[in-house]
């Protein structure tokens, strides 16, 4: 018996890295799966690697009318909707200290990263009401529980993103909905190898990483998330709600 048999469950962003190990984690465990991903070939590619018990539906989170109609989908698909995880998201190379950074990464990070999570909430909730509650799990980050330099707009949407889970958490509780954000660290998805590793990787980058390193638990797998994800989404958790959960390894503590 799955951790998660019964439920059907929205992923954001599931194209790749955390949450994708999140979609073949939850149907492992029992749950149907919606790929909300952006990117075709790679949320196709998700959700055929998840299994028969997941589907792909094309989805950018910025735009309304496409997070409406993924989530009628995953409704109409398997009949309810118990789980949502607003994993969509993502920081820059271009984003700097406050005084320096070009406006056109506030107005590019800010809708993916806080937008989206609104959208979400916003077309998904009622759905989760018709059931008689479930589970949201937002994307938060360290940067939100220590600031961040130099990248002070995606700290910013972060931030935003403990204030709105804990506000969801109060407004819905009475719905049997329960709200938490998970705070990763330095996770080595694809793409922050390639931002690490890769010949045009920025000095910042690189810093951040050696900083994680001199942290015991401080570099992560997606799997280390997406196993924090798979407890919040479980009936194990229902005594949490409003929980900012870190998952960086103790950087933010010491």
């Amino acid at each position: 018996m799955g951790r998660l048999d019964g439920k059907v469950a929205v992923l954001t962003g599931a194209g790749s890295g955390i949450a994708r190990a999140t979609a073949q984690m939850f149907t492992r465990e029992g749950a149907k799966v919606v790929v909300a991903e952006i990117n075709k070939s790679l949320g196709a590619d998700t959700a055929d690697r998840a299994g028969k018990n997941a589907i792909f539906v094309q989805t950018d989170v910025t735009d309304d009318a496409s997070v409406k109609n993924a989530m009628a989908v995953a409704a109409d698909a398997f009949g309810r909707i118990d789980i949502l995880h607003n994993c969509a998201g993502g920081s820059v190379i271009e984003d700097k200290i406050i005084t320096d950074v070009d406006l056109e990464v506030w107005d590019r990070t800010i809708p993916l990263d806080l937008k989206g999570p609104m959208l979400c909430c916003r077309h998904g909730v009622p759905h989760l009401q018709a059931v008689g509650g479930g589970s949201i799990i937002n994307m938060s980050s360290v940067v939100a529980l220590r600031g961040n330099h130099p990248a002070h707009i995606y700290a910013a949407a972060k931030g935003g993103i403990i204030a709105f889970t804990q506000s969801l958490s109060g407004a819905y509780s009475k719905d049997g909905i329960r709200a938490n954000a998970i705070c990763p660290g330095l996770v080595l998805t694809d793409r922050v190898r390639s931002r690490i590793e890769g010949p045009n990787n920025a000095r910042s980058d690189s810093a951040a990483y050696g900083t994680f390193q001199e942290y015991p638990f401080g570099v992560g797998k997606p799997e280390d998330i997406a196993n924090i994800v798979l407890f919040l989404a479980s009936d194990e958790s229902r005594m949490v709600n409003g929980a900012i959960i870190p998952a960086e390894g103790g950087i933010s503590a010491y």
